[in-house]
């Protein structure tokens, strides 16, 4: 076969996986310009490269090989699902992901990222898995992505509250996992009321953890908050009180 028919039986191939295999020269893959979907699990592929004509590529998974970084994925603009789980990526590229705008499905589980960012531009944006990550805030930088309706933050950093009310403005999103049986638990699910708080909050949710939620879990959650939030307020009154008492005397 010769050069150009192979660039022509290249330029007609609309998905390509690639399992097991040593990839010698990566470059080559710029001839497969016409892919839609593209899987690479190959030995070492630290850095996206052979993307750049991939103009049409809707889904692309590139797990366990070895990648550092995002940048080479930018061009791919019409992308909708990306897998880059089990990697090295230290951070989730802010340049790179303001290219992906068709984004609905976004997975990087399992790498080094240590900071949630660069998704404002991606209001399409409706799966999200940040599992297995060293994220211990979600801060607002999800405020933006109103389309949101899974998240996956299991065997993160994440060990308080703080952040979890301010998921309640995403309104569509009904499966929330902070830990499942495949990744872990984040510290969080170790807190005292770690259901009844998560569920007062973000009435919005169909699944906790991989659970579905019942009615009935739900009224007990509901009721349980009340509860404890009339007990604790009357016992600050209590010691005020007492505390006033005492400077009086």
């Amino acid at each position: 076969m010769t050069e150009e028919e192979f660039r022509q039986k290249a330029a007609g191939v609309t998905t390509l996986e690639m399992f097991l295999n040593t990839l010698q020269d990566p470059e080559g893959l710029i001839d497969f310009c016409n892919l839609r979907e593209l899987s690479l699990h190959v030995h070492v592929l630290p850095r996206a490269v052979g993307l750049t004509r991939m103009t049409q590529l809707q889904r692309l998974c590139m797990t366990d090989v070895g990648l550092q970084s995002m940048v080479g994925i930018q061009e791919c603009t019409a992308l909708m699902h990306l897998d880059l789980s089990q990697n090295s990526i230290p951070e989730m590229d802010v340049d790179v992901l303001s290219r992906l705008t068709n984004l609905r499905c976004l997975w990087l589980n399992q790498n080094r990222i240590s900071r949630i960012q660069g998704l404002k531009p991606l209001n399409r944006l409706n799966t999200l898995w940040l599992a297995r990550n060293a994220i211990s805030c979600i801060c607002d930088e999800l405020e933006d992505n109103a389309a949101l309706t899974d998240i996956n933050l299991a065997a993160t950093a994440i060990g308080n509250f703080r952040d979890i009310p301010k998921l309640s403005r995403l309104r569509l999103l009904s499966s929330l996992a902070l830990g499942d049986a495949h990744f872990g638990d984040s510290p969080v699910c170790a807190l005292c009321n770690y259901q009844t708080y998560i569920l007062f909050h973000l009435q919005q949710l169909n699944v906790l953890d991989a659970h579905v939620i019942s009615d009935g879990a739900r009224h007990m959650a509901e009721a349980t908050y009340m509860k404890k939030k009339m007990y604790y307020n009357m016992r600050i009154k209590t010691i005020k009180r007492n505390t006033s008492n005492v400077l009086r005397k």
